[in-house]
């Protein structure tokens, strides 16, 4: 693998999963240091990855660089997000269309999302708040397109379920 994969994924990867790490709630200077982290492993294990899954491999250690950084700090950020975007995103049926009118349940909405698998949280804010493709999504994680999409559905449906659980609906 040469300086310019690495370089050319940089460019592309950097910013996404600075991005996301913020939409985490991460501060600026911890997300900077993990998006740094990240990409000196990336540049000393580059002889052990394929290619083709390098840039799934950089968001997981990522990933994994903020869990532990969460473990040790013995913090819980606080997710970003803007709640009237998220789910005016993610509703896809009469139901919800209520709730696009309250935006004062911006907590009720952050305790939902953080009720659900982290996974899910996770493949929610890709898609609906940083507005990535499927096929974006499917290359960051190494997934297949097809299987993204049936991820993001039980995802959406598990949101659904919690916040009708939570507001009898």
């Amino acid at each position: 693998m040469s300086k310019d994969v690495l370089t050319n994924l940089y460019s592309k990867q950097a910013s996404i999963i600075y991005s996301y790490l913020l939409k985490h709630g991460c501060r600026k200077e911890v997300a900077e240091e993990i998006v740094q982290d990240s990409f000196v492993k990336a540049i000393e294990h580059f002889h052990a990855v394929e290619p083709e899954k390098l840039s799934a491999w950089v968001f997981k250690v990522a990933l994994n660089n903020y869990r532990n950084y969460l473990k040790k700090a013995s913090v819980r950020e606080e997710l970003l997000i803007d709640e009237t975007h998220f789910l005016k995103k993610i509703a896809k049926d009469n139901a919800l269309e209520d709730i696009l009118l309250l935006e004062e349940k911006a907590t009720e909405i952050h305790d939902c999302l953080n009720s659900l698998k982290e996974s899910y949280k996770e493949l929610l804010i890709l898609k609906y708040e940083m507005e990535l493709s499927y096929k974006e999504i499917g290359k960051m994680l190494a997934l297949p397109d097809q299987t993204v999409k049936t991820y993001l559905f039980r995802a959406r449906t598990a949101f659904k379920r919690v916040w009708r659980d939570h507001h009898g609906r």
